[in-house]
């Protein structure tokens, strides 16, 4: 899902809100609840560095995600602050919202984020999941955005004119409350009944949240905790975007076919699958662009096949074996 923009005049002084797509493609709930192309990963960081304009953090001797062993120390309040610089500005709706203190007690529900493989390995978590959801809330940037092209993420908590109430009114397990909508929310910017469900039968609040799925723009840390659950969980037919980043996933012949391989890509077509398959694309280079600035300030490797553009989505899966 692409997140509502703002566009910047030449003053910085006004802003424009555009609609925003939706967060994913509708596909058939799991019926449990929870649970191409080479990146440039072999260049030199300071190329990195140099492409995306954005320094890299590891040069403060011992700060945020230059050693240490969990989530605390790849992710400090300081790097938040540097990876999140404007989005408290006045002209974010969502300003104020999102906040460290409630990414940290979201984090606290999920003990494999960011604690899985080695350190390269948990940084790279990091910047993915950021820089997915970043992509999820960001302001566009227009030519004289001002601080890093890729700064604004999360600047918004919801969805600005749906298109849809996102009510899949054939799903009995976790069926629409009448009156409610289920556009996107948060940073993931959750969508469709059958997750709002899922979600709140993971942590207990299962009916709360299709009653009043408004709760993800109160709740900051229920707002972190549903974007980290869908993170953390197999959705149907397709893997966690978790082990896929950190290489638990192995593809299937079919997936291979598919062009479906391990990398960040593969985590936009769990996410947003309908932004795969149909070549170069502004969304995709978007969310690429956010995870190679926070994979420069972890001082880390982008890793292989950051885009999806050739892999075709899951729900082309799914729809292919109702088929059958």
């Amino acid at each position: 899902m692409r997140a509502p923009a703002l566009s910047f005049s030449s003053s910085f002084s006004s802003f424009l809100l555009t609609g925003s797509a939706k967060h994913g493609e509708k596909h058939r709930p799991s019926s449990v609840s929870p649970r191409s192309q080479l990146g440039s990963g072999g260049a030199t960081n300071d190329h990195r560095l140099k492409k995306n304009g954005c320094r890299c953090n590891c040069d403060k001797g011992g700060s945020a995600g230059c050693g240490g062993h969990g989530l605390g120390s790849i992710l400090t309040r300081e790097m938040f602050e540097e990876m999140l610089p404007y989005r408290n500005d006045a002209r974010c709706p969502a300003a104020g919202f999102y906040t460290y203190e409630a990414f940290e007690a979201a984090a606290k529900s999920f003990p494999a984020f960011a604690t899985t493989g080695d350190d390269a390995t948990r940084k790279r978590e990091v910047a993915a999941f950021f820089g997915q959801t970043s992509h999820e809330t960001a302001a566009e940037r227009g030519r004289n955005t001002p601080g890093c092209p890729y700064a604004w993420g999360y600047c918004f908590n919801k969805e600005n004119k749906p298109k849809s109430d996102y009510c899949d009114r054939t799903n009995q397990q976790f069926p629409c409350v009448s009156g409610r909508k289920y556009y996107g929310r948060g940073p993931i910017q959750l969508t469709w009944n059958y997750n709002y469900g899922q979600f709140g039968a993971s942590i207990g609040q299962q009916k709360q949240l299709l009653e009043n799925p408004d709760l993800l723009l109160t709740d900051a840390t229920l707002s972190f905790q549903s974007a980290l659950w869908f993170w953390m969980t197999p959705q149907c037919i397709k893997p966690s975007c978790h082990d896929v980043i950190v290489g638990a996933w192995v593809p299937s012949a079919r997936d291979e076919a598919a062009g479906r391989v391990p990398g960040y890509g593969l985590v936009t077509n769990i996410i947003n699958g309908g932004q795969c398959g149909r070549g170069r694309n502004a969304a995709g280079e978007d969310r690429i662009g956010f995870y190679k600035r926070y994979c420069d300030m972890f001082g880390v490797g982008y890793g292989d096949y950051l885009d999806c553009y050739n892999q075709n989505s899951f729900k082309k899966v799914f729809v292919d074996d109702m088929s059958i």
